[in-house]
């Protein structure tokens, strides 16, 4: 344990109370009120008898008011860190910004359910409960001790004007960064808005800031520190040991010819682990690609194991049911024992007994691989990491990280930022080194990344971190041996230029190389498993042991309730939130074959900024169906992702994109039989763009795109004739006009959002602006309001427009039933 701004060896009371100055090493700005009893709210609301960690030291710190700085491995309890101090405190609120909306979303309802006052705001929030929670922060003592919000909605000028009277007030407790790397990792990428939050400090000099995160190496811990301004003098900072001991590494060389040997070989393991354990074990199994997810999951059930795909191309429906049953599986009782997923399963899963993580492919950085296979062994028992690691692999790997750096640094240049650092193309030297070696403790490399000084000499040092818990450690001579199945470093030099060219972004945003799609293993799926030849090359020479990637990466072309605790922070009965509809427009069947790849089609890559949970859909990643719709045969057809980056010289040019504006004049694809009966005027609501500040879309096509939805569904769901059956329908018939006028404008407020969201170019923004527009004009069509199981997925779009359309409905009947009472 590091305790870089204090080595505290006294003793504290349950009570978080005062302690000297001088014993501390940090200075608080306050002195806690007598009834602050962090072990009460941690004994009673959250069932915990004893801390974890620095958890007692860190919950003084912060009722002290000292900035608090957390970086510690995941399962080491980081939330409570900010959440008992929070609802320990006797009045005010915490303000915690999150960059993912699933990871404010299991936050917030794990809150609920022990019966604690906490709210979000963010893109997803009812208008309705949006106007509770700003109505709680302007009057007196705010009632929610917790509100999650992200970096976008803290940094609007209006939320400001909030902050500043509740600090006026003093009823600003504290900032709460989460996933604070994002300040480093991923600010010009993911969130840049989280570059912005230094803000706060300037504007609010004597209110704590806590940061938090999993995995940060010492440069970036002090890149987080200064972007937070978080002030030298009052920082109390802790850092965690990185090492997970009951974690087992091991890496799985080969030469990558198809990936029948190795879905073979990751059946032939997990069956080892469920005949060793005389049960099933519980497990992720990590891909690059949907469709390996698909075919790999497809095969193992072939195989016998209890697998299911998860990724975002499924519905959502399935998901939720992939993961209800993988969370209740891993123990021989039935459900999902193994899940094949992409980089989005994973976030806010709360699973102790994980006892395996597979990477199919390579991740795309050291902290990935690090937080990946950290999602295992959280009870303490001992479990696998394995990687399957290929040089092929490798070189498509360098090139997506390389293009990604190239990017930012035209991004960087084009608003006059300073140029990003290389950071990221480090990170994967690392991995790839750490991949490379066979010499060196697993465990020692990953400490060592993060900064830890260990003598990997020093026989008993390494045995501190390594109790033959890693393939280096515990089969030394078969792992050199093993290493010499990689394609030798003179062939992959041949083969470099065709691999780079192999490789393209898939539906995910991630690489996916060019090779043909066929179900491995269909010679042996009948019969039992011969002996693997898993990893073989080709007869050749050994090659030669050295150091791979210690030269430098060539720069790439850059193409175009349990609680007795009774203190002011919880409730006894609080609305759950807010189910989140939508659906895919795959069904994730795993029976499917990938198509065959087109090799006469130029590959490029496509540049997709991570949009998890930003939209109000669960599956916000869609291809647009065309504007023009029939209702009577619906053929969905792919448009061309406009708003990827493709190079001009290889892609022909998309089709003419239609004038946004005169989107709502199309009517031909309504049925002819309720035609609409005049021309949409529209009620002079006012109505605020989400995240206006956003400069991605210009905001006059923002406005239009708005406009032309607000229109659509003015004519749909209240202009038409026969509107009536669809306020029955969300059960609203006696509602009035400015009720519904209301309704419509927040609906059309969240589709355009989730148009926001999804884009990254005004082109794809204007198709995809389209494509929501023909989606609307489908709902006087009854059959989109049936339900899912009735009809085909042809309907996809337009029952997510129901979806929101029902959800803001049934907020807007709670929200008056509650004015009422």
């Amino acid at each position: 344990m590091c305790l870089s701004q204090a080595k505290m060896d006294h003793d504290y009371d349950d009570t978080a109370g005062p302690s000297s100055p001088s014993s501390r090493g940090w200075v608080g700005r306050k002195e806690p009120s007598a009834t602050v009893n962090c072990h009460s709210v941690l004994t009673d609301v959250f069932g915990y008898s004893e801390y974890k960690g620095k958890q007692k030291e860190i919950f003084e710190a912060a009722v002290l008011g000292a900035d608090v700085f957390v970086v510690a491995p995941t399962g080491m309890g980081k939330s409570l860190c900010f959440q008992v101090p929070a609802i320990a405190d006797d009045h005010g609120i915490s303000i915690v910004v999150s960059p993912l909306l699933a990871l404010m979303k299991n936050q917030v309802a794990r809150l609920r359910e022990s019966h604690v006052q906490v709210a979000s705001l963010s893109s997803e929030t009812p208008p309705f409960e949006k106007e509770e929670i700003l109505e709680d922060l302007s009057i007196g003592s705010p009632v929610n001790r917790l509100l999650y919000i992200t970096p976008e909605k803290l940094c609007t000028s209006n939320f400001m004007k909030i902050l500043t009277q509740l600090h006026q007030r003093g009823e600003l407790n504290r900032l709460v960064v989460d996933e604070a790397h994002c300040i480093s990792e991923w600010g010009h990428d993911f969130r840049a808005e989280y570059r912005q939050l230094g803000r706060f400090r300037q504007k609010f000099p004597d209110i704590p800031i806590m940061a938090l995160t999993a995995s940060a190496t010492a440069l970036v811990q002090d890149d987080i520190v200064k972007s937070l301004r978080m002030s030298s003098q009052h920082l109390f900072k802790v850092v965690h040991p990185f090492n997970r001991p009951n974690l087992y590494y091991e890496i799985r060389y080969h030469a990558w010819t198809s990936p029948d040997s190795q879905m073979e070989d990751i059946f032939n393991y997990i069956n080892g682990l469920h005949r060793r354990r005389n049960r099933p074990s519980s497990g992720i199994i990590y891909c690059r690609t949907r469709a390996t997810c698909d075919e790999l999951s497809a095969y193992l059930r072939r195989r016998g194991l209890s697998s299911r795909p998860y990724h975002r191309g499924i519905k959502s429906n399935v998901l939720d049911k992939t993961l209800r049953e993988w969370e209740q599986g891993g123990n021989g009782d039935g459900g999902v024992d193994v899940v094949c997923a992409t980089i989005a399963f994973g976030m806010g899963i709360d699973k102790s007994d994980v006892r395996y993580i597979i990477h199919f492919d390579l991740p795309k950085s050291f902290e990935g691989y690090y937080q990946e296979t950290g999602r295992a062994g959280r009870d303490g028992s001992a479990s696998k990491c394995v990687l399957y690691y290929s040089r092929e692999d490798a070189i498509r790997v360098r090139k997506l990280v390389s293009l990604g750096y190239n990017r930012r640094q035209i991004s960087a240049e084009s608003t006059n930022e300073p140029p990003p650092s290389q950071r990221s193309v480090d990170s994967l030297t690392t991995l790839l080194n750490f991949a490379e070696s066979v010499d060196v403790c697993r465990h020692v490399s990953v400490c060592r990344y993060f900064g830890e000084n260990i003598n990997a000499k020093d026989a008993e040092a390494v045995k501190s971190y390594c109790n033959q818990m890693c393939d280096v450690c515990k089969y030394p001579e078969k792992v050199r041996k093993r290493k010499q199945d990689l394609t030798s470093h003179d062939i992959i030099g041949t083969q470099m230029a065709k691999l780079q060219h192999e490789t393209v972004d898939d539906e995910d945003g991630y690489a996916v190389p060019q090779v043909r799609a066929h179900h491995p293993g269909r010679a042996q799926e009948n019969g039992a498993a011969g002996p693997s030849n898993f990893g073989r090359a080709p007869s050749r020479k050994p090659p030669a042991q050295k150091e791979y990637m210690k030269t430098p990466l060539a720069p790439m072309p850059v193409f175009a309730a349990r609680s007795s605790y009774v203190g002011p922070a919880l409730l006894r009965t609080r609305a759950q939130g807010l189910k989140r509809t939508g659906s895919s427009s795959s069904t994730g069947s795993e029976g499917a074959k990938r198509p065959k790849v087109d090799y006469s089609v130029p590959s490029g890559p496509v540049t997709k900024r991570p949009q998890q949970g930003m939209a109000p859909f669960k599956v916000p990643f869609k291809v647009p169906l065309k504007a023009k719709v029939s209702v009577e045969d619906v053929t969905v057809k792919p448009l061309p992702a406009a708003d990827e980056d493709f190079d001009q010289h290889d892609v022909p040019a998309p089709p003419p994109i239609q004038d946004i504006t005169n989107l709502e004049d199309e009517d031909n694809d309504v049925e002819e039989e309720a035609p609409f009966s005049s021309p949409a005027k529209l009620p002079d609501n006012i109505v605020q763009l989400d995240v206006s500040f956003s400069q991605k879309i210009p905001v006059h096509l923002r406005e239009e795109a708005f406009t032309s939805i607000r229109k659509a569904l003015h004519k749909a769901v209240i202009q038409r004739d026969g509107v009536e059956d669809i306020w029955k329908k969300v059960k609203m018939s006696s509602s009035s006009e400015i009720a519904r006028n209301n309704i419509v404008s927040s609906v059309a407020q969240q589709l355009e959002f989730s148009v926001h969201s999804m884009s990254s170019t005004a082109d794809g923004y204007s198709i995809r602006a389209q494509a929501t527009v023909a989606a609307v004009k489908m709902l006087p069509n009854f059959r989109v309001w049936d339900d899912d199981s009735a009809m085909g997925d042809d309907f996809d779009d337009a029952r997510e427009v129901v979806g929101v359309f029902r959800r803001l409905c049934k907020s807007s009947r709670s929200h008056g039933k509650s004015r009422a009472d």
